[in-house]
Parts: C-alpha cells; sequence; structure tokens
C-alpha cells in the first residue's frame, strides 16, 4: 500500500544523484526494497525509485539513498513512498506483473513440464451435473462472451424431451443475456451453428470474405466479376437485384460456365479453395425455372439434296446457298452442344460431309465430319456455344467433290417458352427419292 507524510512533507534531490532529502515525515516505517515517486501526493506519477537505504532524523525526516540516480533534480516536491519494490512507470509495472503471469503459465503448460506424464491441461471439474464448467471473455467497452460445459435438454418437434451434453461457444450482445453461436453435442460428437446474414452492393469485386457472416445479401446492378480473395470459405448468397454474373473459368466458375443475369430472389450456394478461387456450387432461380433447360434440336432431309462440292446452309426445313436466307434467332438465351448427324449411307471412299453450326455468319467450335466408306454418323459431344437471344445461327454442310448426294433436314420448331421443348422431328425420304442419303443432323440447345 502507498504511505503517504503529512500535507507538508517534502522531498528534496539534486539531479544525476542518488540522496534524498525528507522534511516533514517520520522515515522509521520506511525500509530498503520501497520505492518513492516525486511530483504529487494523491497519486504516483512518472518514475519509481527503489530505495536501497534509510537514515531517519529523529521523527521528522532524514535522508533516503535510491538504488540508481535520479536524472531530473526536485526542490521540496510532494511524493508518493510505496511498498512496491520496482521501478518503472505504472504501464511498465503492469506489464511486468502480466508478462509474470504469463511466465508462470507457461512454466505450468509448456514442454518442459510433465504434468499427469505429459498431459498438460486445465480441468474445471465439478461434481454437481447441473454445474457448468465455464471460461469467461470479458474486456471493458467489448461484447463478451464465453466457453462454456453444460447439460441441455430439448424436445424435437412431435418427438420426446431429449438430454445431452454440450460445449458452446455464446456470445452476449446485451451483456446479460447468453446467445449459442456454436454447439458440439459431446454425446453425438455433432456440430451446430448460427450464421448471420449481411447485406453487400453488388460491384465488380463482391468480397464475399470481408463480413463474418454464412449468407449474403446481394443488392444492386453492377456486374460481379470477382467473389474477392477469401479462401476456404461457403456463403449462401441472396440476390435482391438484377446484377450479371461474370463467368471466369478460373477465380469465378459459373454454372453453364456461362454469365448468370440475376433476379429479385434468387439464390446461390459458393465456395472458395485455398487459393481463393470461387465456385457456384448450385443457382436457384424463385421462378422455379432452372437456370439451364436443356431443349433438342433435330431434323431429318426434305426433298432438296446436296449435291457433292457445294456448300449449303440449313435451318429448320429451309435450305439454301447463303446464310442469310436461313438464319434464325436463338430466340433465347442458351448454349448449343452435343452436335450429332446419322445417315444412312457414308459418303464414299475417301469423301466426307462436315456439318458445322454457325453464329452470326462465322462458323464455331461445333463441328463434326462423316467421312469415307464405312461410316455413316458423327458427332461433338465436346465443345458447345453460347448464344444470346438475339443471335442467330444456322448448319452449313459441305459435301466433298466426289461425295454421295445427301439431302439436308427440315426443321419443326415448338414454342420457346421457359418450359418448352424444341423437337424438329426426323422425316422418311419422299417417295421415288429412297435411294438417296438420308442426313439427320441432331443438336442439343440448353438456354440460360
Amino acid at each position: 500500500m502507498a504511505l503517504y507524510g503529512p500535507s507538508t512533507a517534502t522531498a528534496s534531490v539534486t539531479a544525476n544523484t542518488n540522496l534524498v532529502t525528507i522534511a516533514g515525515m517520520d522515515l522509521t516505517i520506511v525500509t530498503p526494497g520501497m520505492t518513492i515517486n516525486f511530483g504529487a501526493r494523491e497519486r504516483k506519477t512518472g518514475d519509481a525509485w527503489i530505495i536501497g537505504a534509510v537514515t531517519p532524523n529523529g521523527t521528522n525526516g532524514g535522508t533516503l539513498t535510491t538504488a540508481g540516480s535520479i536524472p531530473t533534480g526536485y526542490a521540496n516536491a510532494p511524493f508518493v513512498i510505496d511498498t512496491t519494490g520496482y521501478l518503472g512507470t505504472d504501464a511498465s509495472y503492469a506489464a511486468a506483473t502480466s508478462l509474470s503471469l504469463l511466465q508462470t503459465l507457461a512454466t505450468l503448460f509448456g514442454p518442459a513440464t510433465n504434468l499427469y506424464s505429459g498431459a498438460r491441461q486445465i480441468v474445471l471439474d465439478k461434481l454437481a451435473s447441473t454445474a457448468l464448467g465455464r471460461i469467461a471473455f470479458a474486456i471493458a467497452g467489448r461484447t463478451w462472451g464465453d466457453l462454456v460445459h453444460r447439460e441441455y435438454a430439448y424436445t424435437p418437434t412431435g418427438g420426446a424431451q431429449i438430454a445431452t451434453q454440450l460445449m458452446e461457444l455464446r456470445a452476449f450482445p446485451d451483456g446479460s443475456t447468453p446467445i449459442d453461436a456454436l454447439r458440439v453435442d459431446l454425446s453425438a460428437g455433432t456440430v451446430d451453428f448460427r450464421q448471420n446474414e449481411m447485406a453487400m452492393a453488388s460491384a465488380a469485386t463482391t468480397d464475399l470474405g470481408s463480413a463474418p457472416a454464412g449468407r449474403v445479401i446481394i443488392s444492386g446492378s453492377a456486374a460481379i466479376l470477382s467473389f474477392g480473395a477469401g479462401k476456404n470459405l461457403t456463403r449462401l448468397l441472396r440476390f435482391t437485384g438484377a446484377c450479371t454474373l461474370t463467368h471466369n473459368a478460373a477465380s469465378l466458375i459459373l454454372p453453364g460456365s456461362a454469365n448468370i443475369v440475376t433476379a429479385v430472389g434468387d439464390t446461390a450456394l459458393a465456395t472458395s479453395d485455398s487459393a481463393g478461387n470461387w465456385t457456384v456450387r448450385h443457382y436457384t432461380r424463385r421462378s422455379g425455372y432452372p437456370l439451364i433447360t436443356p431443349q433438342v434440336v433435330a431434323g431429318n432431309c426434305g426433298a432438296t439434296g446436296v449435291p457433292a462440292g457445294v456448300t449449303r446452309y440449313f435451318t429448320h426445313g429451309i435450305i439454301n446457298t447463303a446464310q442469310s436466307l436461313v438464319y434464325q434467332p436463338a430466340g433465347r438465351r442458351g448454349r448449343f452442344s452435343k452436335l450429332r448427324v446419322a445417315t444412312p449411307g457414308p459418303p464414299g471412299v475417301g469423301e466426307t460431309w462436315t456439318i458445322t453450326l454457325q453464329k452470326l455468319f462465322s462458323d464455331t467450335a461445333l463441328t463434326c465430319t462423316i467421312s469415307g466408306a464405312g461410316s455413316n454418323d458423327a458427332s461433338d459431344l465436346v465443345n458447345s456455344v453460347l448464344f444470346e437471344a438475339g443471335d442467330r445461327w444456322s448448319l452449313k454442310v459441305v459435301s466433298s467433290a466426289g461425295s454421295n448426294r445427301s439431302a439436308t433436314t427440315r426443321a419443326a420448331r415448338s414454342p420457346t417458352s421457359p418450359s418448352s421443348r424444341i423437337r424438329l422431328r426426323p422425316r422418311s425420304p419422299t417417295a421415288g427419292r429412297s435411294s438417296q442419303p438420308t442426313t439427320r443432323p441432331y443438336g442439343s440447345r440448353q438456354p440460360e
């Protein structure tokens, strides 16, 4: 405790010396190892100096010799003498006390300790089964929490009461009422945890890892190119606006490998890997329509054949010499894939029939070739091509110079409502032309 002299007591010392003259205080109760602070009577200020020797002069003063030299001089200054034998400021003394505690804990749990034959642990043991084993974390001005081991009884809807043991991590937002954040069922060895929902605005980089929440509401219409660099995260997303998720094969992988325009109420599940690359695992439209609806486009030859050594274009039973005369709009956003072609006979030795999907007057990667005298079918099940609603398409057929004459397809198409299916049904050769090969290209388009 602090020892205060009379209100008239003073201390004097010359700078850079260690001899202190005290006036107005009985020094017979002061012993070496105590400390003296200069400059105030009601509190300790500045550094504390260890007292090395005491020489009383009766009961009204004397001299003190400090262990170290005092750099600042004082003349008839107020002072406090304390039993604390420590040289330093209050803050440094508190730090030293905390360090001493940490050193004690390190000794108890450190590798050099052989407590319980090598097991180093803290046990909060209680005899009553209803008692709590609890570690609380509280810092002034902050929301506090605790880690608690307790018994828990619950009754599932329509079931019987169940009692179990829990290890819980709890928060106290109001300072008194605990809210479970994480529950470990010690009887079943399972985990139940709570996830908060936070709002974010769409932006080129919408950083899903910037907030501690497992559920995220994304508003706005700005295009999203990235979900940020968060690693090993799982986020459930809910959209409240129409924004575009931009597919990136490395860092933002989307279903169908294509951009997605969100709608109010749509939801998605996204995860990131250890490098911070994101994948949208599931995407659900609030409307109930699937993100991608497979549709079939198929057809067979009509009465018009494709002579050898020419190029022809056709869509839905229309065949002509130029794309502009047969082009059809996609009608809705979608992906063409899985091109298959079958014919009753082959094109002939050394000859070919090549069928290629065209988009806006240009060949695409979706193509296949029937060749030789022993083959009458071909397919491309690898490539795919994304079409917007207004993009136009056709199939290009190229026959080699010496190939057998081939006929093209005729198509019929159903309405393109979100749930419709397009089927271009095969047609048998017309009478009198049964000797001509019948080419039947098949393909599928997956609207998005």
